[in-house]
């Protein structure tokens, strides 16, 4: 069974990629080895109950020692094929938290799209679809199709539209704008959209990083490599996940722009923040 184990553990070059992996100093990977927490997340692979599979999330969230708790489960209909969309206060964290409580309502029956790491957590990967890169290069046409073919499928989907973690701009935590993508894709798809809000927010040294990054006009975040020391730092905490009702697809008409609608949405989210008595953090 340890052989078998084995297969699930994180690795640094894969997590690089082939030519980056080739290109990197000792230095570098030792680095990133430390900021990604891989020994930690190893050892729990080798040592926890359900070390691949749907069960993964309940045990990482156990060895993490974060717990939640939900709000608005009435609103949704099992029998129906959605589109949750929500807000992404955190990086790591609601997508664990998303996928227990997906496990719980559908089984195996979703998918949510991520960044490089969380897809490069091999014990998930079937649940997951990678949609950017520690570079910050384009989607290629595999990731394109796999979203076509998550949206066409009959699992459930969560999107995250702002696609990077919320900043701090002018001292306030503020969620990015939001893609239009998922509104295009409901009225594809006829998937009714359900708007999710997810508590809490990331530490002021990952929004310095974040600001620092955007001061000297980096490519990439830097706090993003900070994200797992993030996830980690949860430990302890209690998040509370709130699901609104559902909007038909059919609401999102030639009345309004896509970009107009998927801006609708937020709001949505955000006033969802406010009934469970959250600070704002959008």
């Amino acid at each position: 069974m340890l052989k078998d184990r084995t297969d699930y553990l994180l690795d640094i070059d894969e997590v690089l990629g082939p030519k980056a992996a080739k290109k990197a100093p000792g230095i570098v990977k030792w680095f990133l080895k430390r900021r990604l927490h891989v020994d930690q997340i190893n050892h729990f692979v080798m040592t926890a109950e359900h070390y691949n599979g749907v069960g993964f999330f309940d045990d990482a969230l156990k060895f993490l020692d974060i717990s939640y708790r939900t709000r608005g489960e009435e609103n949704i209909d099992l029998s129906k094929r959605y589109i949750f969309v929500s807000n992404h206060p955190l990086g790591g964290a609601e997508a664990l938290i998303i996928g227990s409580i997906f496990r719980r309502l559908y089984g195996k029956g979703f998918k949510v799209p991520s960044n490089q790491f969380l897809y490069n957590l091999k014990p998930l990967r079937e649940f997951f679809v990678p949609v950017r890169v520690l570079s910050g290069g384009k989607q290629d046409r595999e990731i394109v199709e796999r979203m076509t073919e998550m949206f066409n499928s009959d699992c459930q989907s969560l999107v995250f539209p702002a696609g990077l973690c919320a900043r701090t701009i002018k001292g306030k935590i503020t969620e990015m704008p939001w893609k239009k993508m998922f509104i295009s894709q409901a009225r594809k798809y006829q998937r009714d959209i359900v708007p999710v809000h997810i508590s809490g927010h990331n530490s002021k040294w990952y929004f310095f990083l974040s600001w620092l990054s955007r001061t000297l006009r980096l490519k990439t975040n830097i706090g993003m490599l900070y994200l797992v020391d993030e996830l980690f730092k949860q430990a302890g905490n209690e998040f509370v996940i709130t699901f609104g009702k559902p909007v038909p697809y059919t609401t999102f008409d030639k009345t309004k722009t896509d970009l107009q609608w998927a801006e609708e949405m937020k709001n949505t989210v955000r006033e969802l923040s406010l009934d469970n008595g959250c600070t704002p953090n959008m």
